[in-house]
């Protein structure tokens, strides 16, 4: 069938109908070359096993794919809760972290008096939500070597909001408890949101200062850590009084058959929590071999490896035409890790994800023909 043709709408109606931040922004992109192992998007290398996978298809089974699921995920709601150890009334679940983090931040930033303060480099939808939505924002910048610190924040009005990342994706850096407990005390009247992402590889997590902290609010996932990328479901978790609001813009039937029926497998698994907990040991381990052998080539190689507290890590040269050789080198040899060198703070820069052992070992050989000059 020949498809119609649409007429193209005129210039002027398209600027009288969206902001102009949002017509000039830029869209989100990925690299997607043809290669045979991907270490670009912080995904977890290990799947899940398959007698829990056939559990999931059997419960698919059962359910009338006719009707729509839960309006809220109210069951889910409830296991989920129980897993991150908060009070059901304390989390609101979505299809992954971004959409809620989108929803946050609108909702947050509606009667704002203060300032939105994003922290830099970080998760770039930070600042493109604000940029789509028109929303004025400043930055909170890491220091040389790529830290947080808390002097470098700007000075907090009344009314403000803080978004921030711990761990850090790109940089796999952490904020400390100690300095956010200081910063919720020194700023009650603002807002500070917590991107808990990858907090299953932090040496710290922040759940426990919700009890007492009135102003703190925490975005989670299971795309990760859990190996659940597939399935996408993330989480919020705040008092009961920001997710009552939240619940209102969050639309309902967000959440699909398989997402609830593969998640409520997973929070009733033990095997699978088991196998999770092994997951993250072994990713831990291979991640921290991976920076010292390269830490051992960039001697040579003109670059220097980042710790990290997540599945993946910095690789910095001080020359960015380098950078972009290594990248194209890795992809001729069928590795692909993620180019963020464009972003701002993060000239030079790759971003590579832990794989497996075998992906691991081919990287590191891959590395010692492409990172060397």
């Amino acid at each position: 069938m020949q498809p119609i043709i649409v007429k193209k709408p005129d210039h002027a109606l398209i600027e009288s109908f969206f902001l102009p931040t949002l017509i000039n922004a830029k869209e989100y992109s990925i690299d997607t070359p043809n290669v045979s192992i991907k270490l670009d998007q912080n995904e977890s290398p290990y799947d899940w096993p398959e007698s829990v996978k056939k559990s999931v298809v059997e419960k698919l089974l059962l359910v009338n794919w006719n009707r729509y699921p839960s309006a809220f995920s109210d069951p889910i709601t409830d296991l989920l809760a129980d897993y991150a150890g908060v009070p059901s009334g304390c989390l609101l679940t979505g299809p992954g972290t971004n959409h809620l983090l989108s929803l946050v931040i609108s909702c947050l930033t509606k009667k704002l008096s203060g300032k939105t303060i994003i922290a830099r480099p970080s998760f770039p939808l930070y600042e493109s939500h604000c940029q789509y939505e028109g929303i004025p924002y400043e930055v909170w910048p890491l220091n040389k070597d790529l830290e947080y610190d808390i002097n470098d924040l700007p000075e907090l009005p009344i009314n403000s909001l803080v978004i921030f990342a711990s761990p850090n994706n790109p940089v796999g850096n952490a904020l400390s408890k100690k300095d956010l407990k200081t910063l919720l005390d020194k700023n009650p009247t603002s807002i500070f949101l917590a991107d808990e992402a990858y907090f299953e590889f932090a040496e710290e997590k922040f759940t426990d200062l919700l009890s007492d902290y009135g102003n703190l609010i925490i975005l989670r996932t299971c795309s990760k850590t859990l190996g659940a990328a597939g399935i996408r479901l993330g989480y919020v978790i705040a008092h009961q009084d920001y997710i009552s609001i939240f619940q209102k813009l969050r639309l309902p039937y967000l959440l699909n058959q398989f997402t609830l029926a593969a998640a409520s497998i997973f929070l009733k698994d033990r095997s699978l929590q088991s196998f999770v907990s092994t997951t993250v040991a072994k990713i831990k381990q291979e991640r921290d071999q991976l920076i010292g052998c390269l830490n051992h080539l960039g001697a040579t190689g003109g670059f220097t490896v980042k710790q990290s507290q997540a599945n993946f890590f910095l690789i910095r040269w001080g020359d960015q035409s380098l950078c972009q050789r290594a990248y194209q080198k890795l992809i001729e040899e069928g590795i692909l890790v993620r180019n963020i060198s464009k972003g701002p703070g993060l000239e030079g820069c790759l971003r590579i994800t832990v794989g497996t052992p075998d992906e691991n070992k081919a990287l590191i050989r891959a590395a010692e023909k492409c990172f060397t000059n």
